[in-house]
């Protein structure tokens, strides 16, 4: 009876253990949803940031009104400044195949009573579109001049 009892419980542990590496075999599969489209480019003076869309949906181009021609987008935005980065952008575009598709000034300056900006460049070409970000992040170094922007004022 001795004997039964624990072949009884043998079989039931090994039936555990086979459940066990039938569930080890199976796989896993985990799909990461990541968006490869857009791409940070770095920062720059005057809380300064540059992005790159490299193919821009046509849901994106109708709700904000762009050429269809334009399937890569550079994007500059900062929370401090506006004219040397219009004067950055206007370098970055005499630089590359982009055009400046849209100009907007906030009112930010980080909660201040001055003007924060967001440049769009368009371009045909992703590389386009991302040398000109990178050509207006670092023509900032030399746009912003006497522009003093910080915490405790100008």
């Amino acid at each position: 009876m001795k004997e039964q009892l624990i072949e009884k419980i043998m079989e039931e542990v090994m039936k555990k253990v086979d459940s066990a590496k039938v569930e080890e075999k199976k796989e896993v599969k985990c799909e990461m949803k990541t968006c490869s489209l857009t791409e940070f480019v770095g920062t720059a003076i005057g809380d300064t940031i540059g992005l790159v869309i490299a193919n821009v949906d046509n849901q994106v181009h109708e709700a904000m009104g762009l050429d269809k021609k334009y399937r890569s987008i550079g994007i500059i935005g900062a929370r401090t400044g506006a004219g040397p980065h219009i004067m950055a952008a206007d370098e970055a575009v005499k630089a590359t195949n982009t055009e400046i598709i849209k100009i907007e000034l906030a009112r930010d300056t980080k909660g201040g009573a001055g003007h924060g900006c967001l440049i769009l460049f368009g371009a045909e070409d992703v590389s386009d579109a991302r040398r000109a970000v990178e050509v207006a992040l670092k023509e900032l170094d030399r746009t912003f001049g006497d522009v003093y922007a910080n915490d405790a004022g100008h």
